[in-house]
């Protein structure tokens, strides 16, 4: 019997239904983050301000009751999921990029050395200076869309966050 390849099949990410499974798998992922670590925080958006589908997507996760401080920039897809306080970036999504690829390869390093690094609980520490290595290939991935000029334009840099919305408005996801 002859060995036949059995050829690769991949998703078309450009079929609506496929983008938003994909999209809704990450925002699960932003869920279980804000979860596993207490943190309350508002209604989720039904698409993210920004993405690269399969690759990265960037969302503005609300926050609620907390006088002067907006929410958090959340982003999740084939890399870490993380977070980081809106309030620091006035929306510019390249500089919200490159703050996360700058701390993942911080934490990557650390990692990589069997230092503890608290964002990414690794419980064995042996594990450490592979999962290091493994984020530290995400990071330089996440590195080249930062770099990328052709995605960033006029449009693409900064978002506006929408009005607020009144407290008798804001639903439960």
């Amino acid at each position: 019997m002859k060995n036949k390849s059995i050829p690769s099949i991949k998703t078309d990410y450009k079929n609506r239904f496929n983008r938003k499974l994909w999209l809704a798998e990450r925002k699960r992922d932003l869920r279980l983050y804000f979860d596993s670590r207490n943190m309350i925080h508002g209604k989720f958006e039904n698409e993210p301000f920004w993405s690269v589908v399969p690759r990265t997507s960037l969302w503005h996760i609300p926050s609620l009751g907390t006088p002067g401080f907006d929410g958090w920039y959340g982003i999740a897809g084939d890399h870490p999921t993380d977070v980081v306080p809106l309030n620091y970036f006035e929306g510019d999504i390249r500089k919200i990029l490159d703050h996360f690829v700058k701390k993942w390869l911080h934490a990557a390093e650390k990692l990589k050395q069997g230092e503890d690094y608290g964002d990414f609980r690794i419980e064995n520490i042996k594990e450490r200076p592979i999962i290091g290595q493994l984020i530290e290939d995400r990071a330089t991935r996440l590195e080249r869309f930062v770099a990328a000029e052709e995605l960033w334009t006029e449009q693409t840099l900064v978002w506006v966050p929408p009005a607020p919305v009144p407290d008798d408005e804001i639903e439960s996801d």
